[in-house]
């Protein structure tokens, strides 16, 4: 057997002799014509794959070469930037009081407000019905008028001894009514300072010098002080009318009547006096009023309805005044103090703003949570119950910074690409605040590296990459 190498020819086939075709051979010459028409399609599909496809080492490579990403990358740099420290809550009244009637058993006649109205203080919010109440005062003020002349009819001449007694009767109550007077000038004096005081410590909460805890207290030791002069007031009140009372009965003693007779006239005549006074003090109650002003937040009051003394018609939040209670990391606390600036979202697309009024002293042991209360200052149609998103401004530092297209999220944790070899490689990291293109990188990164600012998205770890030149950052 030859072996040929790579330069040898293999020996070509010997001539095979000319035969002339007979009749015998015309159906080999039809099959061939049908071979070469086949030969002929599969040439020209040949052709357009090769001409068309771009089978070209050249065309391939372009295609490879589209497979790979471009890239731009971003240093992390440094800048000074507005501190926001990222807290949620629940929104609270600030100041919340429920009305309701003092009188039961009368039905509902007209209902004038409903919730989310605002109004002010004295307001008409609702009436009862006052028929029957003013028929029993009528029917009384009749009977007063009975008992007045009874009383008159009752007197006649006292004795020597009986006026003795009433004139110091009367010189003892003019003493007490003498000694109430004092001590309302004291109270009302105790008022005064103690008035001075809330209001000077409420202005130094506004300078961050106080507590508001501290500025609560003397607000409180304000309203005692408020209600030692009322009290005061009704004791100077009774002085004066049993001082009046005394003066009568010393009158009628000097002009006559018997003292047992007088007395139980007299009593008669206070009996029905009193119950007027409580049937008119009754209708007066008919007329549900606001305490002060706000918006009504809730109405529990019907058309219609039977009004009870336990049953609450309304509740109204003072001047509108909400409030969040924002739950802050212990870790941070340090930083929140009363009168920063806080701005919220709700869900919804709504914006608010407000300022911290007060830390709680006191952290969730378990949570390791510190409650922080912000009053909203446009609460527009928030309602207590409503959640809100805040971010509580507390102060400009140099803080490290890429530009906001750099983090994606993956599952709600962000993330940025770095660099290394051509291929990108993934790094989750922690942010803070935003401020204008740029955003807070607080761990997961160095001042210097270089993360992928577009393209992010269509990445996975490990993928070759081409890196574009940079852009100058804004």
């Amino acid at each position: 057997m030859e072996v040929l190498n790579d330069k040898t020819e293999p020996p070509a086939k010997p001539e095979q002799p000319f035969r002339q075709p007979g009749p015998a051979s015309a159906s080999g010459l039809s099959r061939g014509k049908m071979i070469l028409a086949l030969m002929a399609l599969l040439g020209i599909g040949l052709g357009l794959y090769f001409g068309l496809g771009g089978a070209s080492k050249k065309e391939v490579a372009a295609v490879s070469d589209k497979a790979v990403l471009s890239v731009r990358l971003s240093p992390v740099t440094s800048r000074s930037m507005e501190r926001k420290l990222l807290v949620n809550g629940t929104v609270w009244s600030w100041d919340h009081l429920s009305i309701g009637s003092e009188v039961g058993g009368l039905k509902v006649d007209k209902v004038l407000v409903d919730e989310g109205d605002q109004v002010r203080e004295g307001q008409v919010l609702a009436t009862l019905q006052s028929s029957i109440l003013k028929a029993q005062l009528n029917r009384e003020e009749a009977r007063l008028l009975a008992a007045g002349a009874a009383l008159s009819k009752s007197i006649q001449p006292n004795r020597p001894e009986d006026l003795t007694a009433l004139r110091a009767a009367y010189a003892q109550t003019e003493a007490s009514v003498a000694q109430e007077e004092a001590g309302l000038a004291r109270a009302r004096a105790n008022h005064q300072e103690a008035s001075e005081n809330a209001k000077r410590y409420r202005w130094l909460v506004a300078q961050g010098a106080v507590s508001a805890q501290e500025a609560d207290a003397r607000e409180t030791q304000a309203k005692v002080a408020l209600a030692d002069v009322s009290n005061y007031v009704e004791r100077v009140k009774a002085a004066k009318f049993s001082s009046q009372q005394a003066h009568e009965r010393l009158s009628m003693g000097l002009t006559g009547g018997r003292r047992e007779d007088v007395d139980i006239a007299r009593a008669q005549k206070m009996e029905i006096e009193a119950v007027i006074k409580q049937l008119r003090w009754q209708i007066e109650q008919t007329v549900v009023r606001a305490p002060c002003s706000g918006v009504i937040m809730k109405r529990h009051v019907h058309l219609g309805d039977i009004a009870s003394n336990t049953k609450t018609m309304f509740e109204i939040v003072r001047d509108g005044r909400l409030e969040l209670k924002a739950q802050v990391p212990e870790q941070d606390l340090s930083q929140v103090k009363p009168g920063q600036t806080v701005e919220m979202t709700d869900d919804f697309g709504g914006s608010f703003r407000g300022q911290v009024r007060e830390i709680s002293p006191q952290v969730d042991q378990d949570m390791r949570l510190g409650t922080v209360r912000i009053d909203i200052t446009n609460p527009g149609s928030l309602k207590p119950g409503n959640f809100l998103r805040g971010e509580i401004l507390v102060g400009k530092a140099q803080v490290l910074v890429v530009p906001t297209s750099c983090v994606i999220y993956k599952g709600n944790r962000p993330l940025v690409y770095l660099v290394e070899d051509g291929k990108v490689k993934m790094s989750y990291v922690d942010v803070g605040g935003r401020e204008g293109k740029f955003v807070e990188i607080v761990s997961g990164l160095k001042l210097g590296d270089q993360v992928v600012e577009r393209g992010g998205g269509f990445l996975k770890d490990g993928d070759p990459v081409r890196v574009l030149p940079a852009e100058p950052l804004q």
